[in-house]
């Protein structure tokens, strides 16, 4: 039985719809869908293991692996006794206090999905906006995340300590870019990442002088960097 199968078979048997799934595994719902469609067979660790929590079943399970032989410790089987003995009702509010504490212990880290353009800047390419996004890509959900409209890779060693050569950034489509804040540009046709400064564009890395540029130039400004972003 492949994963998608199983979620589906484990979501029906606890009549959980899809979007219910979304919802309890903190997942964006296109990677919930992709998966339960079977168009994504090869999901990333983090996402399968949201997905078996909202489900209650393990990693093993959904994959299909034979697990070693549990081993329960004396107080575990005494807790196992007891509960077998409860009726319907001691069985849910036990359930219930389980499913509060679980939780509460093993807090699921929820994602959202930003666009993320292939295209590196300080490479020398054009506007990495002109095209559509090649793909989209999952990240924590966080005040400072959601701020953010799309992902671009770094190229080159020019903004270094801050940003290496293909660190992944997020950027803030909308905003305005101050003097002495970094933020994403076009001049003259290719792309840089670098900070603002008066009629130049500077880089954190000293070896690289500053681009000036004045009212002959063509200059963009495709939005402000909030942060590094780490792919999950």
């Amino acid at each position: 039985m492949t994963f998608n199968q199983y979620i589906n078979k484990r979501r029906k048997e606890l009549g959980m719809t899809v979007d219910e799934l979304v919802e309890r595994s903190g997942l964006p719902k296109g990677t919930v869908s992709k998966i339960t469609s079977g168009i994504n067979a090869n999901p990333k660790l983090s996402t399968i293991e949201a997905i078996c929590r909202a489900l209650m079943c393990s990693v093993d399970d959904a994959m299909g692996i034979s697990p070693s032989p549990q081993i329960f410790s004396r107080s575990e089987l005494e807790h196992i006794k007891k509960y077998r003995t409860l009726d319907r009702y001691g069985r849910s509010v036990m359930d219930s206090v389980l499913e509060i504490e679980y939780e509460r212990c093993n807090p699921v880290r929820r994602l959202i999905t930003r666009p993320f353009y292939a295209v590196s800047v300080s490479a020398g390419f054009g506007n990495p906006l002109d095209e559509p996004p090649e793909e989209e890509i999952d990240i924590i959900d966080t005040p400072e995340h959601r701020r953010g409209d799309y992902v671009v890779r770094v190229s080159g060693d020019s903004m270094v300590p801050a940003f290496n050569d293909g660190d992944l950034v997020l950027v803030e489509k909308d905003a305005s870019v101050e003097v002495g804040e970094i933020g994403i540009f076009v001049l003259n046709g290719e792309s840089f990442i670098k900070k603002q400064g008066v009629g130049e564009l500077i880089s954190l890395n000293p070896e690289y002088t500053p681009r000036h540029y004045g009212s002959a130039d063509s200059v963009e400004c495709c939005g402000k960097v909030l942060c590094k972003v780490v792919k999950q």
